[in-house]
This record gives structure tokens, C-alpha cells and sequence, in this order.
């Protein structure tokens, strides 16, 4: 029999929950969140439901109540509520260049907005997380980094060090959509479609035409992650956020800011 959607959401909640100590500090909870999340991936995904994870559009409701029963996002929000439940805050955003990176060319200690890519300019395959277009931010602790530092610090072949940290400040007029939960994804991609094959992915350049940004909070990476919902147009493909993040879709910063390399 193949586990229901509520099913594999319960043990998600339960692994989320399992943290040595729900009172220990807001670090070692993110930590703990991000160690977690990262082990959902589209195999253990699709291992678990015995084929793709298909979240009904009648429950993405119980999907974000289930997240709302989760201890450690309670745990969470009593700190940092802008990134279990948003909204953004502005002030507060880092971006991490790793070596190489095309938005510090040379190693150079500067970040170059003339090789930030736009949605259209280059166009490049469907994805619910593309990596080849504008540039993604995490929202600094207010006495440590982010979530982008700490997904960093748990070891990735895929970004070599030296690591950049820029703290970002966001132009004030731009606009950002808010990712909340379950029906916050399936409303997304329903109004952004893009149909590829039998997935429909986010059409980042609409996207782009009416935000600056989209930041998925760490409630809806709980309610969502790994499942495929069907909107309209078809199935919407799987997300696989991870962390706390917003794809930045346009140049929207004032003053870029180093504030740490990390050899």
C-alpha cells in the first residue's frame, strides 16, 4: 500500500521533531532543520510513495496545518518568524558567492550586477529552483548568519571555498510574492505556468513581469517539498527548496556589502 501523502508529511514532522533539545538556540534549530531537509530528496521521495508524491489540491490545506503542528518551526518562529512564516525582511538578506561565481568575477571582493541574468536573456531548462538565472539570498540571523551559511557548513562539493558573504539591502518598492505553504505553490505555479513534458514548472520570466523576488519560507518547504500538485495545466513539478531563500529576479539592491570571506 502506497503511504499517503499525509502519511509521508507526518514523518517529515516527526524527523523535524526529533531535534535532541526543541529549546536549544535558534542556530542549532536551523541547523537541525536544514540536516533534515536536505535528506528529502525527489528519490527518497519517490521511494517513500512508490512512484512520484502527488499532493491532492484538496490537501494542501491539511498540508500547512501539519506544518503548523510542527514543534520545531514553533520553535523557530518565536525568533525568527520572517523565515518560518515571512514576511521578508529587507534589511536583513545575505547572498554567498562560492568560487567560482559569475557575479564576482576573478575572485574579485565585488559583486558585478552587469552579469546578473534576467529571466529571458538566457533561457535555460524548466526547473521549481533554476540556478542559471538572478541570484538567491537567505535572511541573516540576527546574531549569526543564514541559512544559506549553515546549508554551506554541513559540506557541499558543489561550492568550493572561498565563500563570499554580501549583505544585500533591498531597494525598498520592490516587490515580493511570499511562498507560505502547500496553496501558496499550487496557486504560484497555477498563475505562472510553464508546461514542460508532463511538468508544469514556474514561468520565471512571467514571474519576473510582476515581482522582484519570491521567498519560500520554511513553512511551505515543510508542507511541499517533494510533492507534485496538479493545477490547471497539469502536474506542477516538484520543489526542492531546502532552506529559507529568495530568488531575486531583477537588480533590487542598495550598496552591497562584504561582510565576511571564509577561506
Amino acid at each position: 500500500m502506497r503511504p499517503t501523502s499525509a502519511r509521508i508529511l507526518s514523518r517529515r514532522v516527526q524527523q523535524l521533531d526529533a531535534a535532541d533539545d526543541l529549546t536549544t538556540g535558534t542556530d542549532a534549530a536551523l541547523r537541525h532543520f536544514t540536516s533534515v531537509m536536505t535528506s528529502w530528496t525527489e528519490p527518497e521521495m519517490a521511494a517513500l510513495a512508490g512512484g512520484p508524491a502527488i499532493l491532492a489540491p484538496s490537501e494542501t490545506e491539511e498540508a500547512d496545518e501539519m506544518a503548523d503542528g510542527c514543534r520545531l518551526l514553533d520553535r523557530l518562529r518565536r525568533d525568527e518568524e520572517s523565515l518560518v512564516r515571512g514576511p521578508l525582511d529587507r534589511g536583513r538578506q545575505h547572498w554567498i558567492g562560492t568560487s567560482p561565481h559569475t557575479l564576482v568575477p576573478d575572485r574579485r571582493p565585488a559583486l558585478d550586477p552587469v552579469r546578473f541574468t534576467v529571466p529571458g536573456e538566457h533561457p535555460g531548462p524548466p526547473s521549481t529552483k533554476p540556478f542559471h538565472l538572478g541570484l538567491y539570498t537567505s535572511t541573516a540571523r540576527r546574531d549569526g548568519p543564514g541559512m544559506w551559511r549553515i546549508y554551506l557548513d554541513l559540506g557541499s562539493s558543489l561550492h568550493p571555498r572561498p565563500w563570499q558573504t554580501w549583505h544585500l539591502p533591498v531597494t525598498a518598492p520592490a516587490a515580493v510574492l511570499e511562498i507560505n505553504g502547500a496553496g501558496d505553490w499550487a496557486a504560484f505555479v497555477g498563475r505562472y505556468p510553464l508546461v514542460h513534458g508532463d511538468d508544469v514548472h514556474p514561468d520565471w520570466a512571467g514571474v519576473a513581469r510582476d515581482y522582484a523576488g519570491v521567498h519560500m519560507t520554511l513553512r511551505a518547504i515543510v508542507a511541499v517539498q517533494g510533492f507534485r500538485i496538479p493545477v490547471r495545466d497539469g502536474l506542477a513539478a516538484a520543489p526542492f527548496w531546502d532552506i529559507e531563500s529568495v530568488l531575486w529576479l531583477r537588480w533590487c539592491f542598495a550598496a552591497p556589502r562584504l561582510v565576511e570571506v571564509t577561506p
